[in-house]
């Protein structure tokens, strides 16, 4: 029971926090499960947390969707770019020790963070009257707020199958991948970046765990998967709705402090793992 009870604990955190920032929740549940167990191979800690980031992006997606924030045109098509990336990320994870492994998940969050606080092109980029690539976009929420911007489109698609690789290699689903790249490279506002990322998410993510269950992944650590889903489709909802509370540079803010918790983390527990 408390086994049950701490994981569904854990699941809500994750959940709300993750579908807060529009990042899934994968990039703070697989350095949790990495460090909780140790002796895991990192193809297994993965595909226990992409199938729970999976039933995330679900709930988040439907609770973005009834908001009005979710870009689909964009989600589509940058989910399909990922998609064979995302097969390819699966089959190589098995492939590396957990050492090299945590290291570089560590590295690639850090990294993240950093270049989430650098300072964007010159705003005329998103001026009505570029036609450089800027792809249109008119949002109107449920609440009446009217997004209005331009963003580079068609990066966004090379992006993509870097990040499809990524993401399931690292079994974080991508989500703090893809929301920094909207916001920092593609110029796309935070609410709707955050948004649209749960979609997003909700496909490439259920492509990993296909693969994952096909190779046989799922089965070691399934018991977690039913607590720790209920507590991230909970969790997801509380994290929708506190968005509508809360300012863009309040999201950024908060996304930025995550990675660098979990990017410290993960270095650490990867050099012991090196030089114990």
């Amino acid at each position: 029971m408390l086994f049950f009870a701490g994981f569904l604990l854990l699941g809500l955190g994750v959940g709300l926090l993750g579908t807060l920032v529009g990042a899934g929740g994968g990039f703070i549940l697989t350095p949790l499960l990495l460090l909780i167990f140790p002796e895991k191979p990192s193809q297994i800690i993965t595909a226990t947390s992409l199938s729970v980031v999976g039933l995330n992006a679900l709930s988040g997606s439907i609770a973005y969707f009834r908001l009005g924030r979710i870009d689909l045109k964009t989600s589509l098509t940058y989910s399909l770019a990922a998609s064979p990336w995302v097969v390819l990320g699966v089959f190589f994870t098995s492939k590396v020790n957990r050492g090299p492994f945590d290291i570089m998940l560590g590295m690639v969050l850090l990294a993240l963070c950093v270049a989430l606080f650098r300072r964007p092109a010159a705003e005329k980029n998103n001026s009505p009257s570029s036609n450089d690539g800027m792809a249109p976009r008119r949002i109107i929420d449920r609440a009446g707020h009217v997004y209005e911007y331009r963003f580079r489109f068609r990066l966004g698609i090379w992006i993509s199958t870097v990040v499809g690789f990524l993401s399931s290699f690292f079994g974080i689903g991508g989500g703090a991948l893809y929301v920094s790249m909207m916001i920092q490279f593609l110029r796309v506002p935070p609410h709707i970046a955050t948004a649209t990322t749960q979609a997003l998410l909700f496909v490439t993510v259920a492509i990993a765990v296909l693969v994952h269950f096909l190779q046989g992944h799922l089965s070691t650590m399934g018991d977690l998967v039913l607590p720790l889903a209920i507590g991230v489709i909970a969790g997801a909802q509380g994290g929708a709705y506190l968005s509508q509370k809360l300012g863009s540079n309040t999201l950024k803010r908060v996304l930025a402090l995550l990675l660098v918790l979990v990017s410290v983390q993960l270095l650490y527990k990867g050099t012991l793992f090196l030089w114990p």
